[in-house]
């Protein structure tokens, strides 16, 4: 049984290992074709890992970032599927294998941090693309992640972390917003004016801000 230190020391070390994972599948699988040529022929899921994420919902289904539903590629890549997640427990087996090696429960707290993982990515990423009134699109944290999502969306090869976004600050990958980026947030409402004053302010220049996800509160 862990104790309470024990218990924070190994949730830090395994949130810092997803995150590392997280960016890199992100940035190597979906986004990149890393491997040679002969690998993408004998593996085809590598083909469709890359071709449903970097050019279809990128480019097709989801250029813009949200309501841009298709009746083909309406849900296409917003989720993990449970193939992908085996895949990539199978890609990070060498991190949980060495965690069960010293610490059996430590292990199976990564694999559980990785399906906890796997739950939030779809259901945030689903809502940035496709929003609803759900009740955790005000808060503050969703809205961090939508930001940092929505940058990722107009700078491909930056913010690849969805859902633990530490590995980004790390490795060097974070997005600088434009003042056009800026503009869309606030249309978006993941950005909000800090008073009415500042909101009237944005109005009177032809700013529009929506509120949280394009629904009024």
């Amino acid at each position: 049984m862990l104790s309470i230190v024990e218990f924070i020391i190994w949730f830090a070390t395994i949130y810092v290992i997803v995150s590392v994972y997280e960016n890199l599948v992100h940035k190597i699988f979906m986004h990149n074709e890393f491997f040679p040529k002969k690998v993408y022929r004998l593996i085809p899921y590598l083909v469709d890992v890359f071709e449903s994420h970097a050019i279809r919902h990128h480019t097709i289904w989801y250029r813009k970032f949200d309501y841009e539903s298709d009746p083909v590629g309406h849900d296409e890549n917003l989720k993990i599927l449970y193939l992908d997640l085996f895949s990539m427990l199978l890609v990070t087996s060498p991190a949980w294998g060495t965690l069960m090696w010293f610490n059996t429960t430590a292990g199976i707290f990564y694999i559980a941090l990785f399906f906890l993982h796997r739950f939030l990515w779809n259901t945030l990423h689903c809502q940035m693309h496709i929003p609803e009134d759900v009740f955790f699109r005000k808060w503050g944290v969703y809205r961090y992640l939508a930001r940092h999502h929505f940058l990722h969306h107009q700078e491909t090869k930056k913010n690849f972390n969805v859902v633990f976004p530490l590995a980004d600050v790390l490795m060097g990958t974070q997005a600088t917003a434009t003042w056009s980026d800026v503009r869309e947030m606030l249309r978006l409402g993941y950005l909000l004016p800090r008073s009415k004053r500042i909101q009237q302010r944005f109005q009177q220049q032809g700013i529009p801000v929506l509120g949280a996800n394009h629904i009024s509160p």
